[in-house]
């Protein structure tokens, strides 16, 4: 009764749009799972930043639209819709397991008539009602009953993930669209640059003071220009129209993008034990393992005898009261190898949830250590890119100055000018990774995108 209300709660929680999710591995969880997870140091090792990981990362880059847009998937994507169903039908799994260990009440009616050529007619009938109990003297329901209930948290816990990773993703899709407009931005602002100089050097070729060579090459970097504007534009139409289906609507290109801001500073990372109650994917494999824990007792008491206990009261078509009480054991002598193949197939299915937990365990560490990694990276090669264009912008200006006075020649102003358009693009995608690789710091750490009260915890 006590899981049953636990489960209730967790559900109407995570199903109601509350995020946290905060259900704590059982104590037969904790022992067995864990113990044998994959060992872990007492803080990550790629970088560590003390305190506890902060829930609500979404409101810490201040967009609203962002924010909106986030709200909309979380409503209307049809993968978590899948996730939520998925949900209902273990729990409904659950109801119907819990069914084998309260008695069955029925109905039972029948009516005979029979009309013989030498005994004349003769009819029959009754109505009665029939009870029929089976004890779950040894457990083998209620392990059953304890598996389905670790499989429907277990669900819980894969819509909670479902739902941290559409957050997400839809981050990762704006930012990308962020920096596609960006991008669109800077191609426009060259080729305005490149239309520019071709007129000066069709204008100069006229008079004399520069070959025609000069302004074929030209004309070829305007046309490369152009070309760019539009593989940009196309880009952009394509992130739009992939983040318009992300968050369930129709494709239509409408969402405008903004300009990337900069990444905040550090954030706590916590501990890597942490993880085992913050990743609701760990959290599903811990369960899964229960369930299958508890499947392997519940296979290996079908050896043990039952007992059927039952009972019928009624009236018969004569207005006869009947009443009946019947009790039967049954005891399985002989069926072939049923039952052991029941309990081999349950024991590989135990296997397969522990490799498949320590799996999720260590993708998990994995994920933060290469988000912590990232960081720190990613904020080098952002300074450093922020070098380059700041000196070949500089570099390109000077060399374009001195071609003006007939200093150099126009393909010393295109390479100046090649270096500085590839170190801006170069910059603005690593400034989109940046981004992006933060969204991925608070999905590996666990951290919930939005903030709602905890959700009542497992004894």
């Amino acid at each position: 009764m006590i899981r049953n209300i636990l489960l209730s709660a967790t559900a109407a929680a995570l199903l109601g749009g509350c995020a946290q999710y905060n259900v704590v591995p059982t104590k037969t969880v904790s022992q067995s799972v864990q113990a044998n997870a994959p060992k872990a140091p007492a803080k990550f090792q790629s970088s560590y930043t003390g305190g506890k990981v902060q829930d609500g990362w979404l409101r810490n880059f201040r967009d609203p639209t962002l924010n909106r847009l986030i709200r909309e998937g979380q409503k209307n994507n049809p993968d978590l819709l899948l996730a939520a169903s998925r949900v209902e039908r273990a729990a409904s799994l659950l109801a119907l397991t819990n069914t084998g260990r309260m008695p069955q009440l029925n109905l039972v009616g029948g009516y005979e008539y029979r009309n013989w050529q030498l005994a004349g007619k003769h009819d029959a009938g009754d109505i009665s009602l029939s009870l029929s109990w089976e004890p779950d003297l040894w457990g083998r329901v209620a392990n059953a009953i304890t598996s389905d209930a670790e499989l429907t948290v277990a669900s819980m816990a894969d819509f909670e993930w479902a739902r941290q990773s559409l957050s997400a993703q839809t981050a990762r899709a704006w930012f990308l669209l962020g920096s596609d407009k960006m991008i669109y931005n800077f191609q426009q602002q060259v080729l305005h640059i490149q239309k520019k100089a071709e007129r000066v050097l069709t204008q100069r070729a006229n008079i004399g003071a520069s070959n025609l060579r000069d302004v074929h090459m030209m004309r070829g970097m305007v046309a490369e220009a152009q070309d760019n504007v539009v593989a940009a534009r196309v880009a952009t139409e394509q992130d739009t129209r992939a983040l318009e289906v992300l968050i369930g609507r129709y494709p239509s290109n409408a969402i405008k993008a903004k300009r990337l801001h900069a990444v905040m500073g550090k954030i706590p990372s916590g501990i890597p034990l942490d993880l085992f109650n913050r990743r609701a994917d760990i959290v599903a494999a811990q369960y899964r393992v229960a369930s299958a824990f508890h499947k392997v007792e519940s296979m290996a008491l079908l050896k043990l005898p039952s007992i059927t206990l039952g009972g019928q009261l009624g009236i018969d078509v004569v207005q006869d009261s009947v009443a009946k009480f019947i009790g039967g054991v049954f005891m399985p002598v002989f069926d072939a190898g049923r039952i052991d193949a029941l309990i081999a197939s349950a024991n590989a299915d135990q296997k397969a949830a522990m490799a498949n937990y320590r799996s999720v365990v260590l993708s998990a560490y994995r994920e933060v250590e290469d988000a912590l990694a990232n960081e720190r990276h990613l904020k080098h090669r952002e300074h450093y890119l922020s070098t380059m264009v700041k000196e070949f912008k500089t570099a390109y200006d000077m060399t374009d100055a001195n071609y003006n006075i007939g200093q150099g020649t126009i393909l010393d102003v295109l390479n100046a000018q090649s270096k500085w358009i590839s170190a801006k693009i170069l910059q603005t995608q690593v400034r989109k990774e940046r981004l992006i690789n933060r969204i991925n710091l608070h999905l590996a750490l666990g951290g919930s995108f939005e903030r709602c009260a905890p959700v009542s915890k497992a004894k």
